[in-house]
């Protein structure tokens, strides 16, 4: 993996991962990227760190999940700047993953409605997905996967659906070629779970 002074010399393209809050250890998809050697730069938005810059750079961008709201942007400002900043990762064709709160940043970003469950339901547990048939290469039909979500999305018009689920309806998405917006947690280690 690269050292910090790589990324901030511009030396190696990067993938941004954008946290919203802290975790025990590094996540199953911090542990994946770190295999493949890829150079990852951790942005803590909360905690009042900068976005980066767009430029070639940056080869990919994730933004994952965390206990605030998107319906809720007067008390955490720094997420318009984050759908603002995922507004020009996509005009830029980068690829572009969002997790639970971070899809949710995509989809209201796209004029789709996020919002609390209509019957007070909070997602926390594991769940079958079932795929659609747009989805059918992307995951497999009954997965169970980990969620932990009050919220949910529709999904954003000219996306495509790829799963869905018992209790949130709308599970995943894609948009353009690009980018993907999960609402559920693939990358969730059993320590983070227990945190």
């Amino acid at each position: 993996m690269a050292t910090n002074s790589d990324l901030h010399n511009g030396s190696l393209r990067q993938i941004i991962v954008i946290e919203h809050d802290t975790q025990a250890e590094a996540d199953n998809g911090l542990r994946h990227l770190a295999r493949r050697g890829q150079a990852v730069r951790l942005v803590r938005p909360y905690l009042g760190e900068p976005l980066p810059m767009l430029d070639d750079r940056i080869a990919g961008v994730i933004i994952k999940g965390g206990p605030q709201y998107v319906t809720d942007l007067d008390r955490f400002p720094y997420l318009r700047d984050e759908m603002s900043f995922a507004d020009g990762v996509m005009k830029r064709g980068v690829p572009l993953l969002g997790i639970c709160l971070g899809a949710q940043m995509i989809a209201r970003h796209l004029g789709a409605l996020v919002g609390f469950h209509p019957q007070g339901h909070v997602a926390f547990g594991y769940y079958p997905m079932a795929a659609t048939q747009a989805g059918a290469d992307f995951i497999p039909d009954g997965m169970m996967t980990l969620s932990g979500n009050a919220q949910g999305f529709e999904c954003p018009a000219d996306a495509e659906l790829l799963a869905t689920g018992p209790l949130f309806a709308n599970q995943a998405f894609r948009y353009g070629t690009s980018t993907v917006a999960v609402q559920f947690h693939p990358e969730v280690t059993r320590v983070i779970l227990d945190q």
